[in-house]
């Protein structure tokens, strides 16, 4: 039976951004090319790809868990710098590349909104669901929710920097539903992580949804996840 019956109508709605609410996918290379093509407009994107590969030794490794390092913002300025490197690049160049690449990365400039987003959060409000947000994420968050246009459906948004705890941490979800002002189980969560999304917002007491659009994850079921091909079909098993 599903889940989503044995569990009262939801109050509260919390959502993951990274895939989920945002598309990531193409962040890296879209980023990393379009600050390239002022300085070097011959190059391809096959070139960008190439230098990522080819810079991973020269690349930091952020400390898990992420939301430790003091220097997240520091950790990206490496990253594109060593790809930068990996292009070639130096001296005025370099620098143009860099705060070109590092100021579109810090707006989110290369993140998508999924298509049917909006759709779903303002059919979330209209039955009047409070919505939240739960993520693993630095502090640009709240900025990047309003530069895209989603900033104003949320009630709550908890970033795991800020707080000191990520997913699937229970101690993240506790203080989101002290915010929002529910109980875990008149809530629920909707992300596209097995593990920290999931299963994290189970063992908190939460109802989960499960992006799961190529149906990997079909045992998870038997942990009472929730699965749904698109954030439409999750809204359509949440109410």
């Amino acid at each position: 039976m599903d889940p989503a019956l044995h569990r009262p109508f939801p109050k509260a709605v919390f959502f993951d951004v990274g895939d989920t609410l945002l598309d990531t996918s193409a962040m890296l290379d879209s980023a990393i090319f379009t600050a390239l093509v002022p300085v070097d407009p011959a190059r391809t994107i096959d070139d960008v790809r190439s230098a990522v590969a080819r810079s991973g030794d020269a690349m930091p490794t952020r400390q898990p868990p992420f939301y430790e390092v003091k220097g997240n913002a520091a950790w990206w300025i490496a990253r594109y710098r060593a790809v930068g490197e990996a292009l070639g690049l130096a001296g005025a160049d370099l620098a143009r590349f860099l705060a070109t690449v590092t100021e579109g990365h810090f707006r989110g400039d290369a993140l998508h909104v999924v298509p049917d987003a909006p759709a779903t959060l303002a059919r979330l409000a209209a039955h009047g669901v409070r919505l939240g947000v739960i993520s693993n994420w630095d502090d640009t968050l709240p900025a990047i929710l309003a530069e895209k246009g989603l900033a104003r459906f949320f009630d709550t948004v908890v970033a795991s920097t800020a707080l000191g705890h990520a997913k699937p941490e229970r101690a993240i979800f506790e203080y989101a539903l002290v915010r929002i002002g529910a109980t875990a189980r008149e809530s629920w969560h909707v992300g596209d992580d097995p593990r920290a999304d999931a299963l994290g917002a189970i063992a908190a007491g939460l109802g989960a949804v499960l992006l799961d659009p190529h149906g990997l994850y079909a045992k998870l079921e038997a942990n009472g996840v929730v699965r749904a091909r698109s954030l439409t079909e999750a809204a359509d098993r949440l109410l």
